[in-house]
């Protein structure tokens, strides 16, 4: 008789100190080590050797995002696909090649795969649709594009409070109580969403230096200056004063993308909702304070609230889906939807849970 041992090979789980070090960076992802240590509460040398252990074990990754509408970057669209469960896991794989692609994943239920994909204008969509197929063979798609998102990057990580920015006072979250200076590259206190307007559009023009920065450190947002400038083409002094005016006007975030895994998080949900359009400003504000959820955006289309939630366990969804959805005002309809497998997100690539490396050839579609 053959015994079947079965492996799980996803992060484990990250302590008080790597918490406390992904606070840190959440604050500043290109603050030296000894500041990310004071912030931490910890060594300098600690600081540093966890953050490389969970980069190298594919728990975490240190990078930029961004409000693409906000800040002038592209449009942002999810696109639902029906393929066939037999067929999503090689579209989705084909998805995330892409570099226009920022997230991808399989689904059960009423859609099987979707992505999320970032384009210079809305216009583009037809084009990008078009070239969605399986051997050849065109997939039935819905595309909601995106209109205004309430969430910020690294401001909350999922089911925990790991929020390192308020409104008020940007220092509070560090560990030691301590008053770290607020460096040239720290985030941007976030947009506080409860006033109703979520993450208010900057309707910013995204100059061609901006573009390569956000570019350049999509997937390492700790490149150093001298190799940033180099792969912008631009001095240091000139690449320097762009990367600071991104980020203190809060339309480039760099910090650590982490695995929900890490957290203690084993089940990720996309959540399609049809909210009455005089409630969506409200329902969306309220899915977005919700600690498990760290993406809610609304769209246009059948569904004009997409949400994101990371939960413990999948016993969680039932409780999920009748406390926290069903108290949204205005609903009309929900979607509830399981990742299956997510295989991209925030342009990084994901393979059984762990971020992938990434070469810096890889180019990202806007630069």
């Amino acid at each position: 008789m053959s015994v079947v041992t079965l492996t799980d090979t996803r992060p484990t789980g990250a302590d008080d100190v790597d918490r406390a070090v992904l606070r840190a960076l959440a604050h500043d992802g290109r603050a030296s080590w000894a500041t990310i240590g004071e912030l931490a509460g910890c060594s300098t040398s600690t600081a540093q050797r966890r953050v490389t252990r969970l980069v190298e074990d594919g728990s975490v990754r240190i990078i930029a995002a961004s409000d693409v509408l906000a800040s002038g970057f592209g449009v942002s669209t999810k696109v639902r696909i029906r393929s066939g469960a037999a067929r999503a896991d090689a579209l989705a794989d084909a998805l995330a090649r892409r570099p226009e692609v920022r997230f991808a994943a399989t689904l059960t239920g009423s859609a099987d795969c979707t992505a999320e994909v970032v384009l210079p204008r809305v216009g583009d969509l037809t084009a990008f649709l078009s070239t969605i197929e399986i051997d050849g063979r065109p997939v039935e798609t819905e595309a909601l594009p995106i209109v205004r998102t309430f969430t910020a990057p690294f401001t909350v990580f999922p089911g925990d409070a790991l929020a390192t920015t308020s409104p008020t006072d940007p220092a509070s979250a560090a560990p030691t109580g301590g008053s770290a200076p607020r460096s040239a590259t720290a985030n941007a206190p976030a947009p506080d969403p409860s006033t109703g307007e979520g993450v208010a559009p900057l309707h910013a023009d995204a100059t061609p230096e901006e573009r390569a920065v956000f570019a350049a450190l999509v997937h390492d947002g700790r490149k150093p200056l001298t190799d940033l400038a180099r792969e912008v083409g631009r001095s240091e002094a000139v690449t320097r004063r762009t990367l600071e005016d991104l980020v203190q006007s809060g339309r480039l975030r760099i910090g650590p993308l982490v695995a929900p895994a890490l957290l203690g998080r084993t089940t990720e949900l996309e959540v399609w909702i049809s909210v009455a359009p005089d409630r969506l400003s409200d329902a969306a504000v309220q899915l977005a304070g919700h600690p498990s959820v760290h993406y809610a955006a609304a769209s246009l289309g059948r569904y004009n609230l997409i949400g994101q939630a990371f939960l413990p366990d999948f016993a969680s969804v039932y409780t999920f889906t009748t406390d926290v959805l069903g108290a949204l005002p205005g609903v009309r309809e929900v979607d509830v939807t399981v990742q299956l497998r997510t295989v991209k997100r925030m342009w990084s690539r994901i393979d059984d849970g762990r971020f992938l490396p990434t070469s810096d050839a890889s180019a990202l579609a806007l630069a």
